[in-house]
């Protein structure tokens, strides 16, 4: 696998470095790491000597680069290629992304306010709306002391991955992007997929009373028993689709609830500390994602763990 990492000096940042060197490893795979160098300038009406500005960004640059090669196993440390480009983050990932063919692109997440998401975007939303390979979004967790707690599952402690199925179109594709990585021999995994239920609310009062009627309840009694075959036919190809997955991920039984996707996708994860959660993305209009939004793009925005896309 060859995989592009946006850096910037962020804890953010930081914590994806750390997270995608423990699935990577050096005698098969390639790690590359991007800066984008920001303008360098003070206050005041004088600008900086051009000289001393590609002075500044070098400095920066190297420092940003010395700090990210340190979150890395020591093994990567001499192997990991760094990049330094101008322009905008998002675009740069996706540009090089593009003509070095890599098959994964990891950020770090930053929450931003509704208002900022809206009008401004963010580079992990950017590049997951985007990017025609998978990306890894990274989120980090603030300790008490103000500092940035390493990603879960990094270092000895396991890792808790949840994957999610969508049908055997992305499945494929999510299987493929999964058997590329190396995961560690401490990764506990889990598969599951949401079914639609069988009516998209409950039943008023007066439908209920219906019911009663013969010929209503053999209805609702048949309606009943296809929803049924329908939960097991899902069952059978989750379990189908297991099959599919690295080892790690063939160990549990899998996981089939009903309701709506984003929402029963975050209620597995409230309930286990899971690490990483994988989902797939079927892509959406502007429009649509304003309006209507998508599964994946409300686990991004409100999973605790971090978010694997794959398109």
């Amino acid at each position: 696998m060859k995989a592009l990492i946006g850096v910037d000096g962020s804890s953010n940042s930081l914590a994806a470095v750390d997270f995608v060197g423990r699935l990577l490893s050096p005698g098969r795979d390639e790690l590359i790491l991007l800066y984008v160098t920001p303008d360098v300038s003070f206050g005041g009406e004088e600008q900086l000597d051009a000289a001393v500005q590609q002075r500044a960004r070098k400095a920066l640059s190297r420092a940003v680069f010395d700090e990210a090669l340190t979150r890395l196993p020591e093994s990567w440390r001499t192997s990991a290629e760094a990049v330094e480009v101008a322009g905008s983050p998002g675009q740069a990932l996706l540009e090089i992304s593009g003509k070095r063919n890599v098959d994964l692109i990891a950020v770090g997440f930053r929450g931003t306010s509704l208002f900022e998401r809206l009008m401004l975007g963010s580079v992990s939303r950017a590049v997951v709306h985007t990017a025609s390979v998978p990306v890894l979004v990274i989120k980090s967790v603030p300790t008490g002391d103000g500092r940035i707690e390493k990603p879960a599952g990094t270092g000895d402690k396991k890792l808790r991955v949840l994957v999610t199925y969508d049908g055997p179109t992305i499945g494929k594709q999510i299987a493929a992007a999964l058997g590329k990585i190396e995961w560690p021999g401490i990764t506990e995994a889990h598969v599951m997929t949401v079914v639609e239920p069988m009516f998209v609310s409950e039943l008023p009062d007066w439908l209920q009373q219906k019911a009663r009627n013969p010929d209503v309840a053999a209805m609702a009694d048949a309606w009943r028993k296809e929803h049924d075959q329908n939960v097991e036919a899902a069952r059978h190809e989750l379990a189908q689709f297991q099959t599919t997955l690295p080892a790690c991920f063939a160990k549990n039984p899998p996981i089939v609830v009903e309701g709506r996707a984003g929402d029963q996708i975050l209620a597995v994860l409230g309930k286990a500390p899971y690490d990483l959660v994988v989902v797939g993305s079927r892509g959406q209009g502007n429009v649509e994602r304003l309006l209507v939004g998508s599964t994946s793009a409300q686990i991004i925005n409100s999973a605790p763990a971090s978010t694997l896309i794959v398109r």
